[in-house]
């Protein structure tokens, strides 16, 4: 892990610059205006769509390996398109089925990266999923004018927890960068994050009680950084990573540098403008609810595997007297799943939650 370095952070190598894409769709959501594009033809790193305006957008871009990238930008004080948790908690295509225009395929390239059957009812659930969780984020941010004076204002921090989905981000009291640990809960009665087992009768799922119930812990290396003025940088190896940056202020953009294994973007950042990108696999808890849903109730991801890689990031041409940006990065090195089923609850017989051992449905095998 590096720490953050006040002087002297080069920025990262092999910069991409986004290219203008042609508007072939509409599609009204929550306000906005956004367009479906296709991308151009190019050698090398690309993007495979954009939706959005220019103010509030939603990008995939090519990753490492073939994975898929997913940058959400938004402007102060303007609601995303799409909701942060809504944003953390789904594959590269569910956000797009989120948010495309109806009747847009999904690019080949985010095809291999649904969790989910990708109809139109799978796309019209996962649109109003995400519009019931944008309705419920804060709507009272003032319309400030985009200042040349500096500082990062209490709506610029409360603006950027927020649309990053974390109450630490642009919380001043932060550790600049920390281990940080957070839980997710599996189970089918009311005060669970997430279902336990699967709906449709045909995949691999033991007998459920309400009792029943995952808690799946994510391990996090966090950045945390408030009214940050000058080189900022911030990496550690793991299976994913959420990074964002907010230019509050200042006298010109700044810039946004990102890596995930081999692959590198740089992106330049006016005053006002946010940008959240999320690399690597969805690992927490979307993979999770899977792998709960076929049975595999306690595996995790430990702090090793193909998908552990480096991530990093760091901020440049942000040293002016009146520069200042927030700055947040979560890192998951590590994703541990816990049965907490009492005994009781299967009045103490042999039938727990299936963990490999006492599972009798081939499937957990073979899958």
């Amino acid at each position: 892990m590096s720490a953050v370095l006040p002087h002297g952070v080069p920025a990262m190598t092999s910069p991409r610059s986004f290219r203008a894409l042609a508007c072939t769709g509409a599609l009204s959501l929550l306000g906005a205006f956004p367009v479906w594009a296709a991308p151009t033809e190019s050698s090398g790193p690309r993007e495979i769509a954009r939706i959005g305006t220019s103010d509030s957008h939603v990008l995939w871009l090519e990753g490492d390996g073939g994975a898929v990238n997913v940058a959400v930008v938004a402007q102060y004080p303007q609601r995303p398109l799409v909701a942060p948790r809504f944003f953390q908690t789904h594959s590269a295509a569910e956000v797009f089925l989120a948010v495309a225009p109806e009747g847009h395929a999904v690019p080949s390239a985010l095809a291999g990266h649904a969790l989910v059957a990708m109809d139109e009812g799978e796309r019209a659930q996962l649109r109003r999923q995400n519009e019931a969780e944008l309705s419920a984020l804060p709507t009272t941010f003032p319309d400030e004018p985009r200042s040349l004076a500096g500082g990062c204002s209490a709506s610029n921090r409360a603006w950027a927890a927020s649309v990053y989905g974390d109450p630490t981000c642009g919380d001043p009291s932060q550790e600049v960068i920390h281990t940080a640990f957070t839980s997710d809960y599996y189970c089918n009665s009311p005060d669970c994050d997430f279902p336990l087992g699967s709906e449709d009768g045909g995949d691999c799922s033991p007998q459920l009680f309400a009792c029943d119930k995952v808690r799946g812990t994510a391990t996090r290396v966090r950045l945390r950084a408030t009214n940050w003025n000058g080189p900022l940088s911030f990496s550690h190896s793991g299976h994913s990573m959420h990074f964002a940056v907010l230019n509050c202020a200042g006298n010109g953009p700044v810039t946004f540098n990102f890596s995930r294994g081999a692959g590198a973007d740089s992106v330049q950042l006016t005053p006002g403008q946010m940008w959240n990108v999320k690399l690597g696999a969805t690992v927490a808890p979307a993979l999770a609810a899977k792998r709960v849903t076929m049975g595999r109730w306690t595996e995790g991801l430990p702090a090793s595997g193909d998908s552990y890689v480096s991530n990093a990031m760091s901020v440049a041409d942000n040293s002016g007297t009146t520069d200042d940006v927030i700055a947040c990065g979560d890192i998951i090195t590590r994703y541990t799943m816990s049965d907490l089923t009492v005994p009781a609850c299967h009045n103490y017989a042999d039938l727990a939650l299936c963990n490999g051992t006492n599972c009798s449905n081939a499937c957990y095998y073979t899958w």
